[in-house]
């Protein structure tokens, strides 16, 4: 049985990839009609995606602090949740359609 707190950063780590996925899709999306170069530069200032990188980032420390401590063959099952919980997201977020 895992800890509340290894679980609690398990669901961050989750929560930040999803938040994480978003604003890097919303930071392409308006970033869409610029050329290799310009997408690259205008990427490196948009705050969409600059936010995404963070999420990321954030993501990856409390995965970091999980692997420490939690068996990873039990801990990564429940990042699984990214599968349901992004597509879900993306839904009501971009209008997305699943099927």
């Amino acid at each position: 049985m895992m800890q509340g707190k290894t679980l609690v950063l398990i669901l961050g780590a989750v929560a930040f990839s999803v938040v994480g996925q978003l604003f890097l899709k919303s930071g392409a999306q308006q970033l869409a009609g610029l050329g290799r170069l310009e997408f690259l530069l205008a990427a490196a200032r948009d705050r969409h995606v600059l936010s995404g990188l963070v999420a990321w980032i954030a993501s990856t420390v409390c995965w970091l602090y999980v692997l420490r401590v939690a068996p990873l063959s039990r801990a990564y099952l429940l990042t699984s949740l990214t599968y349901v919980l992004l597509p879900l997201a993306s839904v009501y977020v971009f209008g997305e359609q699943v099927r």
